[in-house]
């Protein structure tokens, strides 16, 4: 019983993190610049306010896959005697994929939005808004790829 519900936090996390990414950087922001914005301060725009939104939640994800991955191995751990050859080969190829998500998630969540939040008390940090936004979110596509591989490493781990 305890499996199937790590399984499913491990999964939920998985779906949160990938569907908010594939969301906000693939479909929203680029359906967004196709509408004409009205000249506002950069604290309001649609990019901002999705960046403020997304990078938190990409990092709790990425934050809940680890730790339910960890749990779940401590949990399993004889049953992880008898595998496959080639089950260790694929699960290392998925973790230099869960630690790239991790350090591009902690970056851009603790770092890049920092350096953009409290405009109002920090007014020249304006000019900085739209080069961290734009790489904010090719970070954020670096971060989909590194989780969306490593979702696929975890389900094809599962047949071992």
């Amino acid at each position: 019983m305890t499996n199937n519900i790590i399984i499913f936090i491990h999964l939920a996390a998985a779906g949160v993190a990938i569907g908010s990414l594939t969301y906000t950087l693939l479909l929203f922001l680029p359906a967004m610049q196709k509408i004409p914005q009205p000249k506002t301060a950069e604290e309001h725009s649609v990019s901002y306010k999705a960046f403020e939104t997304l990078a938190p939640t990409v990092f709790v994800c990425v934050i809940v896959l680890i730790g339910s991955g960890v749990y779940y191995l401590m949990e399993n751990y004889a049953n992880q005697v008898n595998l496959k050859a080639g089950y260790y080969n694929l699960f290392g190829f998925k973790m230099i994929f869960v630690i790239a998500a991790f350090f591009l998630s902690v970056y851009s969540a603790f770092s890049l939005r920092t350096r953009i939040e409290h405009l109002d008390l920090v007014p020249e940090n304006r000019a900085l808004v739209p080069s961290v936004l734009k790489k904010m979110q090719q970070l954020g596509v670096l971060s989909l790829g590194a989780i969306v591989l490593a979702a696929f490493c975890g389900v094809w781990l599962a047949r071992f």
